[in-house]
């Protein structure tokens, strides 16, 4: 009988060590199905955060683009329209050449012109529709030569006879001078209306 109970005793040792060992495996197995799963979570994430990161820097790109094409076609339309603007004010200066309000604007403009010449002789090109209103304002003065201006120049040139000095005092001039301050005020016009 001792015999029995031995075989019996190692048996149920064995069947202990095996259910052991069993379960330690099992747990093992257990803890690398966890850690895998860890593991994968872990790199998921990382995919996951770094395709996301790629996509909101795309999308800011994208969207700075955006801006950046909006904003450079409002400039583009906006310098259209200051583009028209200056083409009609020429034109309606180039029309007014004929206008006989523009002949006392003119002489006081040729007043103001001599008046840097002084006492020297000098040349004035004036549309010809206002060269006897300005001789006559003149007053005799002799060292003045008065001359019609070329079509494509309307207003008001005066040159010392030397060609030393000019002053141009046309409209076109005077526009041209004033254009990058009207620029500014029409494009905060044009802000105000969009």
């Amino acid at each position: 009988m001792a015999l029995a109970e031995l075989l019996r005793t190692l048996e149920q040792e064995a069947d202990e060590r095996v259910a052991a060992l069993l379960a330690k495996a099992r747990a093992d197995a257990e803890g690398l199905r966890a850690g895998r799963a860890g593991e994968t979570a872990r790199r998921r994430a990382t995919a996951l955060g770094a395709r996301e990161a790629e996509l909101r820097a795309t999308a800011a790109r994208t969207l700075e683009e955006a801006r950046r094409e909006t904003k450079r076609r409002l400039l583009e339309a906006r310098a259209e329209v200051l583009e028209r603007i200056w083409s009609r004010a020429e034109a309606l200066l180039a029309e007014r050449v004929a206008d006989p309000g523009l002949s006392s604007v003119l002489a006081g403009e040729l007043e103001r012109a001599l008046d840097y010449l002084g006492a020297a002789p000098a040349v004035v090109e004036a549309p010809a529709p206002v060269l006897e209103v300005l001789r006559q304002k003149l007053g005799g003065r002799a060292q003045v030569l008065l001359q019609p201006a070329t079509a494509h120049r309307p207003g008001l040139m005066v040159r010392s006879a030397d060609g030393s000095l000019t002053v141009d005092a046309s409209p076109a001039s005077r526009l041209a001078r004033a254009r990058p301050r009207l620029a500014i005020e029409l494009a905060a016009r044009l802000e105000t209306l969009a």
